[in-house]
């Protein structure tokens, strides 16, 4: 992919344009997340202490699967293969946790 603008010019592969993609979802898919919990109404006090519970396991997993994206870089090659299982274990939870966050701000708006 050849990109050309008057800020950036240069070129970018098909495996990297992947990764930043992924990359920048992350950031959008955490500040959503981030606003509907804190833009949450006073009347649902019940719901606000789910989703703040919720959203603690957010960070941990997402702090967890960086921990094990920081280990894959510093074990020898043979070892890395290890650690990408509990990567996939982790981000799907990490997808369950998003989705009961989404429906708790669904319900809390709705």
């Amino acid at each position: 992919m050849d990109l050309r603008s008057t800020l950036l010019s240069g070129t970018l592969k098909a495996s990297s344009a992947g990764l930043y993609l992924c990359f920048f979802a992350l950031f959008i898919i955490t500040f959503v997340l981030v606003t509907l919990v804190t833009a949450a109404r006073e009347s649902a006090a019940k719901g606000r202490g789910r989703a703040r519970r919720l959203v603690w396991l957010f960070w941990a997993l997402l702090s967890a699967i960086a921990a094990c994206g920081l280990a894959i870089m510093f074990l020898p090659e043979g070892f890395r293969a290890l650690v990408c299982f509990p990567i996939g274990f982790l981000g799907v939870n990490l997808v369950f946790v998003v989705d009961a966050l989404i429906r708790l701000a669904h319900e809390d708006n709705g």
